[in-house]
């Protein structure tokens, strides 16, 4: 049987996190799950005694999963809660040792688990865990319609509008290019939430800006992304701009000398801060970037 007074109370410090990242607009959904519940003030291991396991999504490449694991790292130690690792598959999100992941997780009956809806299959997993009285936070990705956020039973979702954002980044960028023209997407996730939700805000402005686009399927992995975009811009030197709905556009700094192509005269958009997306804004080759608080996410 749940203890639902202590449930509460942990619910209460979730609502109170979910509240803090708010203020630094990273927020999503609703905290409607959490009205009514008293918020206890954050002081020094007032995590005390809350069992927390972060199932993540991130393989051991994936920079960005590395500063959410410090942001979760931090916040245990600040907060005194009995935090397990964060669980991360070995291959960038890899479904099956995901669910895997997730299923050690939950037979740990752990007070909170935290994770990513990062394909709608983990969502019955979610769903288990909130029936079984563990409280459920997204964090990253969130499910894709409200419908399928209430079914995981989460109380709460923290990042970012990835819809929204990939429409912001494609708008931001179009500064850079003109309309009617033809300009490529990088795809670093395919068939994944997040991937999906960011191609559909830069595919919704597209659209409207009267451009067409071919997408590239790529991954995390920088070599296949470099192989990837040398060989479509040697096929489709009409390229206008190249949007990246990951970190992964940083390599131009690399392709495009060998090409011949002078920074800045194809616009590239990406997402994250990076060590390499810095790098390649400092030398002119990325335009823009949209970063979405990894730290906080973890934290």
């Amino acid at each position: 049987m749940v203890d639902k007074s202590r449930r509460n109370f942990i619910i209460g410090m979730a609502g109170l996190g979910a509240l803090a990242a708010a203020g630094w607009g990273v927020a999503g959904w609703s905290l409607s799950r959490v009205s009514g519940t008293k918020v206890t003030s954050a002081t020094p291991a007032f995590g005390q005694g809350v069992k927390i396991i972060f199932v993540g999504h991130w393989g051991s490449e994936n920079v960005f999963g590395n500063v959410v694991e410090r942001g979760y790292d931090d916040a245990c130690a600040l907060t005194g809660a009995n935090c397990i690792k964060m669980y991360r598959p070995k291959t960038d999100a890899d479904l099956q040792e995901i669910i895997s992941n997730l299923q050690v997780a939950i037979n740990q009956t752990p007070d909170v688990l935290i994770t990513t809806d990062i394909y709608t299959a983990v969502q019955p997993y979610l769903h288990q865990a909130s029936q079984e009285g563990i409280i459920v936070i997204l964090t990253n990705v969130n499910a894709p319609t409200q419908a399928d956020f209430e079914y995981t039973g989460a109380i709460s979702f923290i990042g970012q509008n990835l819809v929204t954002a990939g429409y912001t980044q494609a708008q931001a960028l179009s500064k850079y290019f003109p309309s009617n023209s033809h300009v490529v997407i990088i795809d670093e996730g395919p068939g994944q939430v997040w991937a999906q939700q960011r191609n559909q805000g830069i595919e919704e402005f597209l659209k409207q800006y009267g451009c067409t686009w071919d997408v590239i399927e790529s991954s995390f992995d920088l070599s296949q992304v470099t192989s990837q975009m040398t060989a479509y811009l040697e096929a489709h030197p009409d390229t206008k701009a190249i949007l990246s709905n990951g970190y992964g556009g940083a390599v131009a700094m690399d392709v495009f000398p060998k090409l011949g192509i002078q920074p800045g005269q194809i616009p590239v958009a990406t997402f994250d801060i990076t060590p390499q997306v810095l790098n390649a804004i400092i030398a002119g080759y990325v335009t823009l970037t949209t970063d979405q608080q990894p730290y906080l996410q973890g934290d």
